[in-house]
């Protein structure tokens, strides 16, 4: 059944009137004691988890290692974490990403292991034996980029993202200045009610049109008419929405200067714009916040190693860096950081010295809420046809993305009726990640 907008707002006459935590976007609402903001870092390509979280007991590490011949990380580049599964199987992290060892130190940090799109528990006997309910368009950059900004509605995705549907049942009020912010192309933020705002890797910049005081006066001329086009009123409605967040703005950018010691990089830019958004929440009356940033170039189909400890190096350097800049101010406990990524990759090297698109992989957790003494999900058998390959050197998936999504936004405020609005299917693995009584058949 197609979730419409009337349908959803009718569900959260149940749901929303529970939430656990209520939003308000009025100025007067903003007790530093209720913020909480939500980071989303979208590794795009499909990110190796199991080449940057290894186990560091032999009989794990030896499976790895003799499935990964061409591309497997040695044991002495491995940091030990305190971190085990359920299964009590210890990790430790790639070297090159040396600067979070000091968030797993401290308790700051965290991971979920063996993620991805599902739409019921999986075996690999239901997949062989052709009883599995498997999601569309596994394996595909594209649309697996789409499942995992959406929840299973029943027949299809949802319309709008789960993250902009989970601030629909946060808000209690569509006025005032948006507070879903995104530096890159998504749909995780598409919302019913609730409207985002772009900030590039420069920060809010304001529009050059509206400098002038005469295009000014001009531009708000046209955009106040009555117009019986549709399409001339929404793009007189857009230009009223850009002043708006102009005006808004243009104070917390002047008085809010962006934060240098988080690296000039690619992440580390658009980290440097959510962190200004951050500091200026008490300006803007917001107590929630979301944000949606990128880093690509996890599609390691050849040399893997190389491009894996650039792309290490740069999430690491910046998510440290951030939370720094964050402890500093008294508001790590206040940001949870998750990553995303379209799926994970194959359990065993190619012949380019690479990894080619996967299923389950795993997903890093920072700042609020996490703790570093037992990671979600368990490290999967890397023997080619065991328990966990799913007949092509796939891992299948333990968690569901939408389980780890509903852990994610309960942290920020959702309830279990809320959740259920928002991921109708969460059903099928007993609740949210961490929470669930059902895994697998």
């Amino acid at each position: 059944m197609k979730l419409t907008r009337r349908h959803f707002i009718k569900s959260l006459g149940a749901a929303g009137a529970t939430v656990a935590a209520p939003m308000s976007f009025s100025v007067k609402a903003n007790g530093a004691e209720d913020y909480k903001a939500l980071v989303c870092v979208f590794l795009a390509g499909g990110n190796d988890f199991f080449h940057q979280v290894l186990p560091l007991d032999s009989c794990n590490y030896n499976k790895y290692a003799s499935s990964r011949y061409s591309i497997v990380v040695s044991q002495s580049m491995v940091n030990p974490l305190h971190i085990k599964d359920a299964n009590g199987a210890r990790f430790g992290l790639h070297k090159s990403m040396t600067p979070l060892m000091r968030l797993f130190e401290r308790g700051k940090a965290n991971f979920a292991i063996n993620v991805g799109p599902l739409l019921a528990p999986v075996t690999q006997s239901d997949i062989v034996s052709n009883r599995a309910d498997l999601p569309p368009f596994l394996f595909a950059h594209n649309k697996q980029q789409e499942v995992w900004q959406h929840s299973w509605m029943g027949q299809g995705y949802s319309e709008n993202g789960w993250l902009g549907m989970s601030m629909d049942v946060l808000s209690r009020s569509n006025g005032g200045m948006p507070n879903a912010f995104y530096t890159g192309p998504n749909s995780l933020l598409d919302a019913y009610n609730t409207d985002k705002i772009f900030v590039n890797r420069n920060g809010f910049e304001s529009l050059n049109m509206l400098q002038n005081a005469a295009m000014r006066s001009s531009y708000e001329n046209n955009a106040n008419q009555y117009y019986d086009s549709p399409l001339t009123a929404g793009y007189a409605d857009v230009v009223k929405q850009a002043m708006y967040a102009q005006d808004q703005m243009s104070p917390i950018v002047a008085s809010i200067p962006m934060d240098k010691r988080i690296p000039a990089t690619s992440l580390g830019m658009q980290l440097r714009a959510v962190k200004q958004m951050i500091e200026g929440a008490r300006m803007l009356g917001h107590n929630r916040q979301v944000f949606y940033v990128t880093l690509g170039g996890f599609d390691t189909h050849d040399n893997q190693v190389r491009r894996q400890d650039e792309l290490m190096k740069e999430f690491a350097e910046g998510i440290a860096a951030f939370y720094t800049s964050l402890e500093e101010e008294g508001l790590e406990d206040s940001v949870l950081t998750c990553t995303l990524s379209e799926f994970g990759r194959t359990m065993h090297d190619n012949s380019r010295n690479g990894t080619d698109h996967g299923w389950g992989g795993g997903h890093f957790l920072f700042g609020g809420g996490t703790t570093s003494s037992t990671c979600f999900g368990t490290y999967p058998d890397f023997t080619r046809g065991g328990q966990d390959d799913n007949g092509e050197g796939r891992f299948i998936p333990k968690i569901s993305h939408e389980q780890y999504a509903a852990h994610v936004v309960k942290w920020l405020g959702l309830n279990n009726a809320a959740l259920n609005t928002v991921f109708p299917n969460l059903y099928k693995f007993g609740g949210a990640m961490g929470e669930a009584t059902v895994v697998a058949r």
